[in-house]
């Protein structure tokens, strides 16, 4: 079983004049290839892959002109263009978009595929000592939990912010798998996703939404105001543009903080299988009233947090259709309400004369689905 964590990392300046050498490279050859790419179909209509890439990579290490590649990690550079591949096979697939050309003002990262190790600091409770190729001296990490002393390092990746914060995300191997458990699928609870509330259950439980990107829209405005007063490229540009960096970190961080909480409370519910429905969610984006409230919901990143949290609890989750009626139909009777408006909150079937909440109804009616969903498979 796989495990990965994030911690925060110290580089020595010399370090970090590395670590952004690393992500240099890296940048460089993803781009390269994924020129070279556009190109070879552009012209001959034909796609290339990792293994024409890594033929292609070790001659440009032998020229004059790129031998500045061999200052880094080797395996890194392979690992760059293994990701591009990757990319390429999810476009194909329709599940990604065409991979983009890496900026460097964006988020920096770059992978190490072995030859890790995660060493106790001696005389200092507060760090331990990573050691990866090309860092022979070893690079401090804040290790905040607890690590199985069994596992095993598979891969590493070192990202930059852009507030200038280093991190390492660590994968493990550890031993046992996710627990087996006699699966009850009427214990179920169904999850329907909104604005004003995150998320309703179908037990009648809200979570209002945090709005955090709501309540940093102001600070972050005046940021951005700032930033575009400053001359491009000097150093109260710099200062400027790391602030506004800053703020968005912030709710980035106050985010991720409250949907780990939110989804840890959840998957631990009695319940051994939890439905969620499937939103159309790039579509919903092009609604411009409602494009900024849904990015700031962040519904995606709430399922993918909890997806892997019930599945590390041996539990099971359940997506059902997109097109499912579950806020129109009754959960009582099973009327259809055609007439049913965005704005109305609650109805009174006419068929059974049910007073609905149309939030919980739709959360029945979800974990209705799925369960019927599970009986035709």
């Amino acid at each position: 079983m796989l495990k990965t964590y994030k911690f925060r990392i110290y580089p020595t300046n010399e370090q970090i004049e590395k670590l952004n050498q690393h992500f240099g490279h890296n940048r460089f050859v993803f781009n390269l290839f994924l020129e070279f790419t556009n190109n070879a179909y552009k012209n001959t209509k034909t796609y290339t892959n990792y293994y024409v890439w890594a033929k292609v990579l070790t001659v440009l290490k032998k020229t004059e002109k790129y031998q500045w590649l061999n200052d880094v990690n080797s395996q890194s550079l392979q690992q760059s263009i293994k990701d591009l591949e990757i990319g390429f096979e999810r476009f194909f697939k329709k599940l990604s978009k065409h991979p983009k050309f890496k900026k460097k003002s964006s988020r920096q990262s770059f992978r190490v595929p072995q030859h890790i190790q995660l060493y106790e600091n001696e005389g200092n409770d507060k760090y331990e000592i990573l050691f990866v190729p090309k860092f022979k001296e070893g690079i401090k990490v804040r290790v905040h939990r607890r690590i199985d002393p069994n596992a095993k390092i598979k891969n590493c990746t070192f990202i930059k912010t852009p507030t200038g914060k280093y991190f390492v995300s660590i994968t493990f191997q550890v031993e046992g798998s996710y627990p087996e458990r006699d699966i009850d699928y009427e214990n179920s609870i169904g999850m329907d996703m909104g604005l004003k509330d995150l998320v309703v259950l179908s037990d009648g439980t809200k979570v209002e939404a945090p709005k955090v990107f709501r309540k940093y829209e102001k600070k972050l405005k005046h940021a951005q105001k700032k930033l575009s007063n400053k001359v491009q490229g000097s150093k109260n540009w710099e200062k400027a543009k790391l602030e506004v960096a800053r703020i968005h970190e912030k709710i980035k961080n106050i985010r991720e903080d409250f949907l780990h909480k939110l989804t840890k409370e959840i998957s631990e519910n009695q319940a051994d299988v939890f439905v969620v429905e499937t939103l159309n969610i790039r579509g919903m984006l092009k609604n411009r009233k409602l494009s900024k409230s849904i990015s700031d919901a962040s519904w995606y990143q709430f399922k993918t947090f909890l997806k892997y949290k019930v599945e590390r609890l041996g539990k099971k989750i359940i997506e059902i259709g997109m097109f499912e009626p579950s806020s129109k139909t009754c959960s009582v009777c099973g009327y259809k309400n055609e007439d049913l408006e965005l704005s109305d909150r609650e109805w009174v079937c006419p068929e059974c004369g049910t007073v609905h909440d149309r939030d919980i109804n739709a959360a029945i009616n979800i974990r209705q689905f799925g369960i019927e969903q599970l009986v035709t498979v």
